[in-house]
């Protein structure tokens, strides 16, 4: 290629940007002047499940008093979370949960119970636990026999 064509190719160029753009705009002129648009945006938030406080007491007393568990649990999952309880020990006859003034689902099932909240947010899960222990250990404590494990519903 000839080095004046090298000096005028970006010059040409240059010119024709702006020819080139008038295809795509228009100048909204005339007694009722007028211009539309469209854009499309596509939000995605990203799936979220996270157990943010799980408080109890660290001992259990044996004689079978109530005992309370407070779950703060995030989900930005659309149809909401379930959490399993689970006993950790053996050697308990009786154990029932309840929840305490929260929306939340209890269910017994064959291996402990499940706690569902059916909704998107931030859910305060307030549980009362009652442990039978038998009558033969009515007196001490034992540490907190119960695992809980969060899912997806």
């Amino acid at each position: 290629m000839n080095p004046l064509a090298h000096r005028l190719l970006p010059l040409v160029l240059a010119l024709c940007l702006p020819v080139m753009a008038l295809a795509e705009s228009r100048n909204a002129s005339g007694p009722q002047p007028s211009a539309n648009a469209s854009i499309r945006l596509r939000v995605e938030i990203p799936a979220l499940l996270q157990l943010r406080d799980n408080r109890h007491p660290a001992a259990v007393p044996l004689s079978g008093t109530a005992v309370q568990q407070q779950l703060d649990v995030q989900t930005t999952l659309r149809h909401g979370f379930c959490a399993t309880l689970r006993l950790t020990m053996s050697g308990v006859r009786d154990w029932t949960v309840q929840s305490v003034g929260s929306p939340a689902r209890v269910q017994r099932t064959s291996d402990g119970y499940r706690v569902c909240a059916e909704r998107q947010g931030r859910h305060q899960v307030a549980l009362e636990h009652r442990f039978d222990f038998g009558p033969s250990q009515a007196t001490g404590s034992v540490g907190w026999p119960v695992q809980i494990e969060l899912s997806a519903l």
